[in-house]
């Protein structure tokens, strides 16, 4: 009898054990299964975030490369831009006291030749098809003279063997000829031998030619020597500003016909 009793105690002791331990297991592979989802679920919108990102990321990259190529664009533009506004307000600002309508403003497109820094080809339509030699004025001084070449408007800086025209020396005013020499050196030729100048005479325009107006700057006087009956004197023609985008262009509306030493020179030439 006690034996059963015995037996019976641990059969309940087992029932109601086994009772308890099984919500409690089930509970403990519920939370597990639970915590399982959650690190899944997490992974995956971590994942599907990240690929999100990167594609959002990506997208954002290609924008901003287009928007970097615009810039970029839109700088040079606008550097372009800023160039021509400061050119043309440093002529304007610089050379407004010439108000003569005889004289424009014109823009130097490019040099006519590369390597050749005397040569420029210059914006500007010619009103008459008379031949005609205009007088090309920078920063206040006569820095060359401009002739229709093929319909366009070809500019001849000092310092060019096609560049000529006539000057005053000192405060006598003796007559000369700018002109430039095959070995380069710039002159002033054709100078009366009986008339007096001296180094450090000023040098300017004297407007008898037709090309420029009197009294327009040219340079300063160097060494002097005789020449074929005349004097030939060097010339240090007074510096220019380098900006050449923007000259003035004389138009004197004066025949040009000048003969000079047994040789002619004329606007057709």
């Amino acid at each position: 009898m006690r034996r059963l009793v015995v037996v019976f105690f641990v059969i309940l002791i087992i029932i109601v054990a086994g009772a308890g331990f099984v919500p409690f297991l089930r509970q403990y592979i519920l939370d597990i299964t639970s915590h399982i989802k959650e690190f899944y679920l997490d992974k995956k919108e971590g994942i599907s975030l990240f690929i999100q990102d990167y594609t959002d990321q990506a997208k954002q990259i290609q924008e901003m490369r287009k928007k970097i190529i615009t810039l970029e664009a839109d700088s040079i533009k606008y550097d372009a831009l800023k160039a021509e506004f400061d050119n043309l307000y440093y002529a304007l600002d610089t050379e407004r006291h010439y108000v003569d309508p005889d004289v424009h403003l014109v823009k130097v497109l490019s040099y006519a030749t590369l390597g050749t820094y005397t040569k420029v080809w210059i914006n500007h339509k010619q009103q008459t098809n008379e031949p005609k030699i205009f007088g090309m004025v920078k920063d206040g001084y006569a820095i060359g003279i401009a002739k229709m070449k093929d319909n366009h408007l070809l500019g001849m800086l000092n310092g060019d063997i096609d560049c000529s025209y006539s000057v005053y020396i000192g405060e006598n005013r003796v007559p000369g000829t700018l002109r430039t020499m095959d070995n380069g050196n710039i002159v002033v030729d054709y100078i009366p031998a009986w008339q007096s100048i001296k180094s450090g005479d000023y040098v300017t325009t004297s407007g008898l030619d037709g090309i420029f107006f009197e009294d327009i700057k040219v340079g300063v006087i160097g060494s002097i020597k005789p020449e074929n009956g005349y004097l030939r004197a060097d010339i240090k023609p007074y510096n220019f500003s380098n900006r050449l985008s923007y000259v003035w262009l004389i138009d004197t509306k004066i025949p040009q016909t000048t003969t000079i030493n047994s040789g002619t020179m004329n606007s057709d030439n």
